[in-house]
């Protein structure tokens, strides 16, 4: 494999002056000011009719320096890539028990690169409705992040202590949704490719911001949350929206149960089961077959530990893809995640990721090679409004590797 370079192209070095600029000017003293007072200015409030508002801002810029194939969802092949992103948040409370919630962002797609001339979207939507006394029965209707798992809460800049998501979450396995394979031969030979990363999906797609109705709650330490959804925890961005595309398939079931015996531990089990295939694949599938017939299978343990300086995380996720032509295909994946507060303003933190796969039906090969990365981060809290953040991947498949195993990245946040 041949060394990473660091060193920027023009292009990247004006890229990389974008960030230290942006770093530098909300340093400034005034900016702080403005920024500390501009949450009261865009909060409303109405007592005789009962209303709240507030909208809030988040933006943050990323630098990525990737060995090429890039690993993950990076879909630019630059070796140094700039994606800034601004992200409003709209909270509209209607009196004590139903609330409105939106998420719109404007950026170079969802993953960085996805659409590089820019896009805006509404990531987010939904109603709210708290049907008990307290948080025992809630109601969500709308587009909003998937209840499998642990990680897609703390999903936003803000809240992730490293800058990329789990292997779990982002990284491309040789399973499509727009096309069936031709036969178990040509399903086989895709682990000795590149990612095709406009057709390859991973087990789950981030937080996952798919369109449907969730029931949700907390009873002591007892926590539960099912939804219903018009795409499976593996499906791509484009598919999210059901107002813009409806339900093309069969629903997603999705749960998870969780658990806080004491107030340093929270534990927690998921369930998902719903077809994986977009309706476009049905002129591939073989005679007599449709799209709702190849399912995605997944479960998953998700553990969380916080002691003083500590915040320790980790989840194990089996998922069983239905393939066209060719059977049942598993892949085991999981990572632990710890964060260290070095100051009550820098922290440190360490992901371990690893993924194995079973073999292809009737042959002795697996149909992805097996996987390990090791994702390395330090960040800093200037201010309740201003993170930055620096991290180091490096990771490795069994065998011929076609990616990068690399990946540098620089992050600046800023909230208001």
């Amino acid at each position: 494999m041949p060394p990473l370079t660091l060193a920027p192209s023009p292009k990247g070095r004006g890229n990389w002056l974008c960030a230290v600029i942006m770093l530098m000017a909300t340093l400034n003293l005034s900016a702080q000011e403005f920024l500390d007072s501009l949450g009261e200015k865009t909060r409303f409030e109405s007592e005789a009719w009962g209303i709240r508002a507030d909208v809030s801002f988040m933006a943050d810029t990323t630098v990525f320096a990737a060995e090429q194939k890039a690993q993950g969802m990076l879909f630019e092949d630059d070796d140094v890539f700039f994606a800034p992103r601004l992200i409003s948040f709209l909270n509209v409370h209607l009196g004590e028990r139903v609330s409105l919630h939106g998420q719109m962002r404007v950026d170079r797609g969802f993953d960085p690169g996805s659409a590089p001339d820019g896009q805006a979207r509404l990531d987010e939507y939904y109603l709210q409705a708290r049907l008990w006394k307290q948080d025992e029965v809630n109601v969500r209707l709308g587009k909003f992040a998937t209840a499998f798992g642990s990680w897609a809460k703390r999903s936003l800049t803000w809240d992730n202590p490293l800058i990329t998501a789990p292997m779990a979450y982002e990284d491309m396995l040789p399973m499509t949704d727009v096309s069936a394979p031709g036969g178990l031969a040509g399903f086989a030979a895709r682990r000795d490719m590149a990612d095709s990363k406009p057709t390859w999906l991973p087990i789950l797609w981030g937080p996952s911001y798919a369109t449907g109705v969730s029931l949700f709650g907390r009873v002591d330490a007892f926590e539960y949350a099912f939804e219903v959804k018009n795409a499976g925890i593996s499906s791509r961005p484009q598919v999210w929206d059901g107002v813009q595309d409806g339900f093309q398939t069969n629903p997603t079931f999705t749960g998870r149960v969780g658990l806080r015996p004491a107030p340093e531990w929270t534990l927690g089990t998921s369930f998902s089961h719903g077809p994986y295939m977009q309706d476009s694949a049905a002129l591939s599938l073989p005679v007599g077959t449709s799209v709702n017939d190849f399912t995605q299978t997944t479960w998953g343990v998700d553990a969380g530990y916080t002691h003083e300086k500590w915040q320790i995380w980790s989840e194990l996720i089996a998922a069983r893809f239905e393939v066209p032509r060719v059977g049942d295909v598993d892949v085991l994946s999981g990572f632990v995640e710890a964060k260290y507060k070095l100051t009550p303003q820098l922290w440190t933190a360490m992901r371990w990721n690893q993924a194995a796969f079973s073999d292809v039906p009737g042959l002795t090969t697996e149909w992805d090679r097996n996987a390990w990365r090791m994702d390395l981060a330090l960040g800093y809290r200037l201010t309740e409004h201003v993170q930055v953040k620096l991290q180091y991947s490096f990771g490795d498949k069994r065998g011929s590797d076609a990616e990068g195993n690399h990946l540098g990245a620089m992050q600046v946040t800023v909230r208001f």
